[in-house]
């Protein structure tokens, strides 16, 4: 696992997507913070360590509780939706490479899941809140763009962000 990670953060940096040709903006890892309640909803916090930035993002209940659950490492007697669907994946011989939130539009965070399966990868539209509790389920790293956490992103201080502009909405 913590080569994966030295590899997503290497991946990650601007000198490796010059040197590798990609296009697009560059990614950064985060890591799930908490879950709150603010006075604009439920918001689930990544933060990115070496910028010392909080981003928040508005979640409704039924991912807050999922996400909450894989944080504490505990799961329902019967599955719930996004257990069901990281039986699916793992059944199905499929690893969930990464999960991305590469876009803010309309106060609306975008992502989307990579998967991998028999060496064959797919990238699926998904809601960063579904995304973000299948990633702590199965392992996954979250990567944010750059310029995503430049534009909603808030700087850190002790453990609650300072707010400089309304958190953002989601789907």
């Amino acid at each position: 696992m913590r080569a994966l990670f030295v590899l997503t953060v290497l991946m990650s940096s601007p000198a490796f997507a010059a040197d590798a040709g990609v296009k697009g903006p560059v990614f950064v890892a985060v890591e799930v913070l908490e879950v709150v309640d603010t006075e604009d909803g439920i918001a689930v916090l990544l933060l990115q360590k070496e910028a010392g930035v909080v981003l928040p993002i508005l979640i409704g209940p039924a991912e807050a509780n999922a996400i909450k659950m894989r944080l504490e490492k505990s799961r329902p007697p019967r599955p719930m939706t996004h257990d069901l669907l990281e039986d699916v994946i793992t059944a199905m011989g499929a690893k969930l490479l990464r999960v991305e939130i590469d876009d803010l539009k309309a106060n609306t965070f975008l992502g989307r899941l990579v998967l991998e399966q028999r060496k064959k990868v797919t990238t699926l539209d998904a809601r960063p809140s579904d995304s973000i509790a299948l990633a702590l389920g199965l392992g996954a790293p979250i990567l944010v763009a750059q310029p995503v956490l430049e534009r909603a992103g808030l700087p850190l201080k002790g453990k609650k962000p300072a707010r400089k502009h309304p958190v953002p909405e989601t789907l």
